[in-house]
């Protein structure tokens, strides 16, 4: 297996189309996107880190890509459809000229509610996604669909005929708004974390609840990963001597070791 990239969403790849969600699908989307290399393109290998997020797969041809899991020897192929679970596990996508793949980066929870299952079953797990939800959005609509744009309107009404405000949903949008504070603030430990709960009207307690009920991480490590991938990304424009204090890293030393222990891999291996 060849050492992967990080793609970050601001990628000028030419195979890699992203788009954002326009209100209301901004509470369940974080961003669209596809990967479609030319026929004769290089097989492209790009880092998948521990995320939060939950994927859905579309494959739009024939041509299947793979994920081998950092430690295992047996790449997992994907050839039609299907949910890409939250994971604490480096994945390497393998990307061939070629195939041609419409993805959904779920916010995290909204899986749990979609598909009303609890989170752990969708932690470090790949599913067919016709065992989840049938037939109500299809690859074969999708193939139809003209155009990227085109395969988010319908993936969008889909949405809209699935969800309803109850107070699971409510519950969710409280851990969404607790993650984007994880994301804007230099947080070392949980008892920072239990100041953000305090000041979101809620316990840490009734936080690590939901957290592993609709996410299947605790709080404190859904921090660290989302620290440790904005990290990543200032590392990779700026080098060594980008600024991880700003990060919540104490030097450079500590950044490079909580790299290794969530990830199996020095910051070097991952960009």
């Amino acid at each position: 297996m060849k050492r992967g990239q990080l793609l970050t969403e601001d990628a000028k790849e030419h195979f890699f189309k992203i788009a954002y969600p326009a209100a209301p699908f901004q509470e369940y989307v974080d961003y669209y996107f596809e990967i479609s290399p030319h026929t004769d393109a290089a097989d492209f290998y790009i880092n998948g880190l521990p995320s939060s997020n939950t994927l859905i797969a579309f494959n739009l041809n024939e041509q299947p890509w793979h994920s081998l899991k950092e430690g295992s020897d047996t790449p997992a192929v994907f050839n039609y459809a299907h949910l890409l679970g939250h994971t604490s596990v480096l994945h390497t996508g393998v990307y061939a000229g070629g195939m041609h793949t419409f993805f959904v980066k779920l916010r995290p929870g909204i899986a749990a509610l979609l598909f009303k299952e609890e989170a752990a079953s969708f932690v470090n797990t790949h599913i067919d996604l016709f065992c989840l939800w049938g037939k109500d959005l299809s690859a074969e609509q999708l193939i139809a669909a003209g155009n990227f744009r085109e395969r988010i309107q319908l993936f969008q009404n889909m949405l809209l005929k699935r969800f309803v405000n109850d107070r699971h949903y409510m519950k969710v949008q409280r851990l969404h708004q607790l993650v984007k504070t994880f994301h804007s603030l230099q947080l070392k430990g949980e008892k920072e974390i239990e100041k953000i709960c305090q000041r979101n009207w809620v316990s840490y307690a009734s936080a690590r609840r939901d957290f592993l009920q609709y996410i299947g991480f605790t709080p404190k490590y859904c921090q660290r990963i989302s620290r440790l991938k904005l990290a990543l990304k200032e590392y990779k424009k700026q080098g060594y001597h980008f600024y991880y204090e700003d990060f919540g890293y104490t030097d450079f030393s500590h950044f490079a070791k909580d790299s290794r222990q969530i990830t199996g891999r020095p910051p070097s291996l991952l960009i």
